[in-house]
């Protein structure tokens, strides 16, 4: 936790000083208890300047190919990001059952053109199957500071936006049904992950 929390400390320092940094809808964070965090994703930045906003301990899920990179590895680790394959981690359900916040981005990568991409119901399945709520947020302005196209920071006010928890019936249903309900609740996390974005 110390070691996150020092991390965090530069993030904020590197989020203010290079980007402007703002948050706004601190307001709607649960003050306790576990949740998802649901992010657009157009940046390499979007991680670090989440974990610089919100004020809780975030365990990241991380797709292989960077948990796996030799200069990330010691890194990650030492902040507990949970290496994500092709199917959710049990380590992201354990997670979420002992109290804590998990982040993801439903697109699981990142955007060519600014925009929201095409969702996977992994988030909503996760939410479905733990019973939690999830907290959507956008990212504004990561995508100008550093979009996948460049190799280069460009100073751009960046700001973070989170909305208001979404809740989803944990009412047990059978496979085929489990599919339609999150691919619905997908739509309905990223409706709101658009609508922070025009605010």
């Amino acid at each position: 936790m110390v070691f996150y929390l020092t991390w965090r400390t530069f993030f904020r320092i590197f989020g203010k000083a290079c980007f402007r940094l703002r948050v706004e809808g601190l307001e709607n964070l649960p003050a306790q208890g576990s949740f998802i965090l649901a992010a657009n994703h157009a940046s390499s930045l979007d991680p670090f300047m989440l974990i610089a906003a919100i004020p809780r301990y975030i365990r990241w899920l991380i797709v292989y190919e960077y948990y796996d990179l030799w200069y990330l590895r010691w890194v990650v680790r030492r902040m507990r990001f949970i290496r994500l394959e092709n199917n959710l981690p049990k380590e992201a359900f354990r997670a979420l059952l002992r109290g804590e916040i998990v982040g993801l981005f439903p697109e699981g990568r990142r955007t060519w053109d600014g925009h929201l991409g095409r969702a996977q119901r992994g988030v909503a399945a996760l939410a479905r199957r733990v019973s939690c709520p999830v907290v959507p947020v956008a990212l504004e302005g990561t995508f100008e500071a550093l979009p996948r196209t460049r190799k280069f920071l460009k100073f751009h006010p960046i700001t973070v936006r989170i909305g208001k928890p979404l809740f989803f019936s944990a009412t047990p249903i059978n496979k085929e049904d489990s599919v339609k309900v999150d691919q619905e609740n997908t739509q309905r996390i990223m409706t709101a992950i658009a609508e922070l974005l025009q605010a």
